[in-house]
């Protein structure tokens, strides 16, 4: 479905039904915005996680602007601001006062943009392989928090082809983000679930502007001195084998919000609500059930 919002078509996909069917009051189910991570990807890779909770909850899918079968923008638009004013904008739309925002990676920090710009149209915030940004390293009593590298799994020409896709100012191409997809992509899982990936990319679509956008803007978001502010409850989860989001990252996180809870998925990388999906699905409804607003 699209949503045409103010300068664009905003695509959106619901799964789950809106009223409780079985109970005989047709009693609301609470609803889970979910937003994707990655450099621009759409939101497809979130529904093997989280597709199957939809008896639980009405979750919609948002492919942000100029990303997926959203409608393109201008680059310069694509911000986490923006982002977070879209969704807002969205749910005014349709008609959503409050949900709970779940937030994979960079779309995490969209999710927190939105608790800190439109607090009232959160209930709760589910916060995966996030941080305070990339730039905020680990001091002081973080220093020593076990914290998995690239190079403990890796050796020789990859780990410079993902040193270059880190950090590299220049654009890559799409060649260039295929063979990191392909070749680094499985080690973004924990080591037993390595063979998990290529499944989870086939689902993922994308565009190389905004690839190489996404490079460049998500180097600069930080939030640190930010989230303090942010007064609604916060699940943090985090996986021990995340090499590109440390748990560490997620740990600072979470000590700097209010009203959080932190856990770590020992068995996860970057896509805990995949790898450990029963545990995963287990922590979620207690949060969802201890923070829903009575209907």
């Amino acid at each position: 479905m699209l949503a045409q919002l103010k300068d664009f078509s905003l695509y959106f996909d619901v799964v789950g039904s809106g009223l409780d069917a079985p109970d005989p009051d047709l009693k609301p189910k609470p609803v889970l915005i979910a937003l994707s991570g990655g450099y621009g990807f759409d939101h497809a890779y979130l529904r093997l996680g989280l597709d199957d909770l939809s008896d639980q909850y009405q979750i919609i899918y948002a492919d942000m602007r100029g990303q997926g079968r959203s409608s393109a923008v201008k680059l310069s638009s694509v911000q986490f601001d923006t982002m977070a004013d879209d969704v807002a904008a969205l749910m005014d739309l349709i008609g959503i006062p409050s949900a709970f925002v779940f937030g994979h990676a960079s779309g995490s920090y969209i999710a927190q943009k939105i608790a800190l710009r439109h607090p009232e149209k959160v209930n709760g915030l589910v916060l995966v392989s996030s941080s305070l940004g990339m730039t905020v390293l680990p001091s002081g009593v973080y220093k020593d928090y076990p914290t998995p590298f690239l190079k403990d799994r890796v050796q020789g020409d990859l780990l410079d082809v993902a040193h270059n896709f880190f950090f590299n100012p220049n654009a890559i191409s799409d060649e260039d983000f295929q063979y990191y997809s392909h070749q680094v992509g499985p080690y973004y899982m924990a080591p037993d679930n390595m063979d998990q990936f290529e499944g989870l990319f086939r689902l993922i679509s994308y565009k190389m502007d905004l690839v190489n956008h996404f490079r460049n803007i998500n180097l600069f978001f930080n939030s640190d001195g930010k989230v303090n502010q942010i007064t609604c409850p916060v699940l943090v989860m985090a996986g021990t084998f995340d090499w590109a989001s440390p748990a560490v990252g997620s740990k600072m996180l979470n000590d700097k919000l209010t009203n959080s809870e932190f856990i770590e998925f020992g068995e996860s990388g970057h896509f805990p609500f995949i790898e450990e999906h029963d545990k995963f699905t287990d922590l979620l409804a207690e949060f969802i059930l201890k923070n829903r607003t009575p209907s």
